[in-house]
């Protein structure tokens, strides 16, 4: 068996759906690869951009078109078009047919989806590294289009789970511990000053409240609760800012502009648009590199604030509370 520190031995992990489904599952494997003395290597589906959707015309991205290229612990990212193809000795998790299906979607074919493969898709995905096979394996995979990973050696108690409880959550020791490593992955230098403007310009309003982050999930994903979602988030927003004592400023925060749009316009007080603020780029809602990077102002601005308020089920919502310090509320 290899030691430890040989470089030869690698985890492996393509990822491909949407941009923060991507982050959650390279964040899974620096962990999992800091625990068994590995480096990662991730393979990026280029042509993925919002809602996991393909991108127009012959388009493509790259890791560094949105994050800066040095994370520790991530060795190479290289661009694959088609599904990985597993070595015959390899050994780890393999949802290739998942990946299959992701593709084909993209193309605009319709896969059968049958209900083994339903089964596979949603399931946990669990990779135990002290496996005796794994952990004497040099390429250990994780050939998978979305979702968390983890393995039962360090006591966790729930896969491959985003939090979903409505009311406020709470981050677990394993939610503790994938925090570190999702903060390793950081935004390019030029988002990370739009961000830094956006929440300078914030704190510096008049009142001296606390910053809200709200970030509503409005175009694929199917709500969870029987909640009223628009009633639900102008309650929250009228009280945090209409409230005697409250000054609070909310980040408003939608991969929908015709939500946003009708929402502030339909559904708040003056009192409360005047609270509001949001990254004004239009390019945020394309299906382009240029609009996956500006939604990542909208991913890092969330996180900078003191609470964050998001959708059930939304990798975006999730992934901005778990590279942050702040409560996370689930709206609805």
């Amino acid at each position: 068996m290899n030691s430890e520190n040989d470089t030869r031995r690698r985890l492996i992990v393509s990822v491909t759906s949407g941009l923060c489904n991507r982050l959650w599952v390279l964040a899974c494997a620096l962990r999992l690869a800091d625990r068994s003395g590995r480096q990662v290597e991730a393979l990026w589906l280029p042509r993925t951009g919002r809602v996991g959707l393909a991108y127009e015309g012959d388009e493509a991205s790259a890791f560094a078109d949105f994050f800066r290229r040095q994370v520790d612990g991530l060795a190479s990212v290289s661009a694959v078009t088609d599904p990985p193809i597993l070595d015959e000795h390899a050994v780890g998790l393999d949802f290739g047919d998942v990946h299959t299906l992701t593709l084909a979607l993209q193309a605009g074919r319709t896969p059968e989806i049958t209900p083994a493969l339903a089964a596979k898709a949603t399931g946990p995905r669990i990779l135990d590294m002290a496996d005796p096979a794994i952990a004497a394996a040099d390429d250990v995979w994780i050939n998978l289009s979305t979702m968390p990973v983890g393995g039962p050696d360090d006591g966790m108690e729930r896969f491959a789970v985003y939090p979903s409880a409505l009311g406020m959550n709470r981050k677990d020791p394993y939610l503790e511990s994938l925090s570190a490593y999702a903060r390793r992955i950081q935004p390019r230098p030029a988002e990370q000053q739009i961000v830094d403007e956006l929440v300078a310009s914030m704190r510096r309003a008049p009142g001296g409240g606390r910053l809200v982050g709200i970030h509503v999930r409005a175009t694929d994903l199917k709500q969870r609760s029987a909640v009223d979602r628009d009633a639900r988030v102008a309650d929250i927003i009228h009280q945090m800012t209409c409230t005697p004592g409250q000054a609070a400023r909310i980040f408003l925060a939608s991969d929908s502009e015709e939500w946003l749009t009708d929402f502030v316009q339909t559904s708040l007080r003056p009192q409360a648009r005047a609270g509001i603020t949001t990254y004004d780029n239009p390019v945020k809602f394309e299906n382009s590199t240029a609009g996956s990077r500006a939604a990542i102002v909208d991913l890092y601005t969330l996180a900078a604030c003191d609470l964050i308020c998001g959708t059930a089920g939304s990798s975006f919502s999730s992934f901005a509370w778990l590279v942050s310090d702040a409560q996370f509320l689930i709206h609805s």
